[in-house]
């Protein structure tokens, strides 16, 4: 039995951890914070104790679902000596101020230097496209890679955050420096980075990402600089907190910045309706599906170059006219290559002697990497192709830059 227990981050523990807590102190001093993250309730545990909570009418205050201690405690006992913890010392200023003014109601006293960084808060926009898929957004993860890690000033702890487990595995994936850690917001909660990154993922605005705690916590990380990679959606950034935010800054005159990482399969998009309209007019359909016909256009006009104007090209070549020699294949990948249907979406070859060079593979994210039977019969061409050291180039319609990989690609099988 002691004396005084001590529980921070109160809003982070549950009232079952919490109780057990209370058993063994004569005094509780609780310290936490309302506008923050509650702790995280699995839909298992959820059912459960909704159900103990209903059998026997429970104070709404014991509802172990819906309640941290912290929460808990303020509704039962409103009269509970409280303070207020209001210096603030994390932050600069400019970036702790939108939190006081949206979610504290101007009551902070923030003690922090405004010298310590020129541009503290800044937003990346997308391109505009539906760019989500399953909670993780391959575009803004472009855009860190491309545009914000480089500008990054060295010896910097910087961290990432997302909303969404898909997208931190995702990032976890590209990104290997150990000087950055990637987590989910959740994770953040009473810990800072000088720099963080927030990747706010959806499309749209939803409860879930544009929750007002998620983003006071998410914001609040960053001790120098905030960066903000959003997608440009006037629904999402005109009736949202993520909306409120972006406004901030810009009546601060900080930094917003139009990404300029493009795919030519954005136009697939509602948002470009008429152009991908314009794009069929002026040129050739060869296909019945307009990512491939906008993947034709993109090959011929790369292969227009001076240095790949040796190089020619051929839709939808089957696999058992690329390949005639099928001694090293198993009787899976021989079944698989004899198949009349199998074939390379485009076949670029030399015109001299017609030797390949390369495969590109046009890869939709419901037809591809959203299907697992369609994932292994990709592995299985990619393993033939090896098999024949013949190059692949895997080109999602989620992805960007295809015209560069191209190029890049060409120029690396051809050891120009």
């Amino acid at each position: 039995m002691f004396d005084y227990v001590i529980i921070d981050e109160s809003s982070q523990i549950d009232i079952v951890t919490g109780a057990l807590a209370f058993s063994c102190a004569k005094n509780v001093v609780i310290v936490g914070d309302l506008k923050q993250l509650p702790n995280v309730v699995t839909k298992e545990n959820k059912d459960i104790s909704n159900s103990i909570y209903d059998r026997y009418k429970l104070n709404e205050a014991y509802k172990y679902s819906e309640n941290s201690l912290l929460s808990s405690i303020s509704m039962l006992y409103s009269e509970v000596p409280k303070t207020l913890l209001r210096e603030h010392y994390r932050c600069h200023p400019k970036i702790i101020d939108f939190c006081n003014k949206k979610f504290y109601d101007d009551q902070l006293i923030i003690l922090t230097d405004e010298s310590s960084c020129d541009k503290p808060l800044e937003v990346y926009k997308t391109v505009k496209g539906n760019h989500e898929r399953n909670h993780y957004n391959q575009r803004q993860i472009d855009v860190i890679l491309k545009e914000i890690i480089p500008k990054l000033k060295e010896n910097k702890s910087v961290g990432i955050a997302s909303p969404y487990r898909n997208q931190i595995k995702e990032l976890k994936d590209v990104i290997s420096s150990e000087d950055i850690e990637i987590d989910t917001v959740h994770k953040y909660q009473g810990r800072e980075k000088e720099i963080m990154i927030l990747s706010t993922v959806s499309n749209e605005a939803n409860d879930f990402m544009d929750n007002a705690n998620l983003l006071n916590v998410a914001i609040s990380r960053a001790e120098n600089k905030l960066i903000i990679v959003v997608s440009d959606n006037e629904e999402l950034l005109n009736s949202s907190n993520i909306g409120d935010l972006i406004r901030y800054i810009q009546y601060n005159n900080l930094e917003i910045i139009n990404s300029s990482i493009y795919s030519i399969f954005d136009l697939l998009y509602s948002s470009y309706s008429e152009q991908l309209l314009e794009f069929i007019k002026k040129n050739k359909k060869v296909s019945k599906y307009n990512s491939e016909n906008l993947m034709n256009s993109l090959i011929e006009k790369v292969l227009a170059c001076e240095e790949f104007k040796s190089l020619g090209k051929v839709l939808h070549y089957q696999l058992n006219m690329l390949i005639r020699d099928t001694s090293k294949l198993d009787e899976k990948e021989l079944k698989y290559v004899t198949n009349p249907l199998t074939h390379a979406d485009f076949f670029i070859f030399r015109k001299i002697d017609k030797m390949p060079v390369l495969v590109v593979e046009v890869d939709g994210y419901a037809f591809h990497l959203n299907n697992p039977e369609q994932l292994e019969r990709d592995k299985m061409k990619d393993r033939i192709l090896a098999k024949y050291n013949i190059p692949i180039l895997r080109l999602p319609t989620n992805g960007s830059e295809e015209e560069k990989k191209l190029k890049e690609k060409l120029i690396e099988v051809l050891n120009i």
